[in-house]
């Protein structure tokens, strides 16, 4: 009996020298993901504009520099503008590109597709779910 236990306590420093099986320590670390998501926040206003996943770490937002509001820009080009005003009655001119995407009590938001949109335009779809007010119930309309 003592023989094994000495024979074990003799054979155990072996035993730490062993290094881990490969590929457990140092190799580098994975890749880190871009963001699967676009999203947008607007604190003031009370909401969060949410864009397709083709905007993910491709589309950045630039505050406009007067009013509420953010310009969408992808390599330089102006993607789309969104304002959000605090108004009751805000009358669309037809002529203008502006597009009312959501209401929710006295505040507005408008949406202006820019020239250099090409395939980071967004569809009528991705426009009507884009839009996501503070406290708002899933399922409820804010139009």
């Amino acid at each position: 009996m003592k023989a094994v236990a000495l024979a074990l306590f003799l054979s155990l420093p072996a035993f730490a020298q062993a290094g881990p099986p490969p590929g457990t320590h140092g190799e580098p670390a994975p890749a880190a993901e871009p963001m699967r998501r676009f999203e947008w926040r607007d604190a003031k206003a009370g909401f969060t504009f949410v864009g397709p996943e083709r905007w993910a770490g491709v589309v950045q937002a630039v505050a406009l520099t007067h009013g509420d509001g953010v310009r969408f820009v992808a390599a330089g080009k102006t993607v789309a503008t969104l304002h959000s005003e605090d108004k009751k009655g805000l009358s669309i001119d037809e002529a203008s590109a502006d597009r009312v995407l959501s209401r929710h009590g006295n505040r507005v938001v408008t949406f202006t597709l820019g020239d250099d949109a090409g395939d980071l335009g967004l569809s009528d779809e991705e426009l009507a779910a884009a839009v996501r007010w503070d406290g708002a119930v899933s399922g409820e309309a804010s139009r």
